[in-house]
């Protein structure tokens, strides 16, 4: 079952540290730090890749996430500016959950595990122009 409450909502920045200061002075808000995983992910267009993601998570819930574009990616931005990129949920159970959900709200993107198993960790579903983002709840909530 897809938890309800917001967990976050995600923006696409061109350059993550000056999105970061701006919004800090701005709206007053604060940041866990800048994290630079790589994730196994795939895609119809793609397949399976490593991506290398560089992102700013704010200490403040629900929280606000900065992602920073990444070219020919769900992350790309057309213009210079802060996209409104998904909202983010908790699934109960990520595989069953986003299976369910997938028919009206096909699947944009998944990760996968170093097993090769899918959907591993998140998906992205997109549903009449709004990308939603379920997230494993055994991965974890940010913290």
């Amino acid at each position: 079952m897809i938890d309800p409450n917001l967990d976050h909502v995600g923006l696409v920045v061109t350059e993550l540290e000056p999105a970061m200061a701006a919004l800090s002075a701005q709206l007053g808000l604060e940041w866990m730090g800048i994290f630079e995983p790589t994730l196994a992910m795939r895609d119809a267009e793609h397949g399976t890749r490593d991506v290398q993601l560089k992102i700013a998570v704010t200490t403040q819930y629900p929280r606000l996430e900065l992602i920073q574009m990444i070219p020919d990616s769900p992350w790309a931005l057309a213009e210079s500016r802060m996209l409104l990129h998904h909202l983010a949920y908790y699934a109960g159970d990520l595989a069953a959950d986003s299976s369910r959900v997938a028919g009206p709200c096909p699947i944009e993107i998944h990760g996968v595990g170093a097993d090769g198993k899918t959907p591993k960790r998140f998906t992205y579903h997109l549903h009449n122009g709004l990308r939603f983002e379920l997230l494993d709840q055994r991965s974890g909530r940010a913290e």
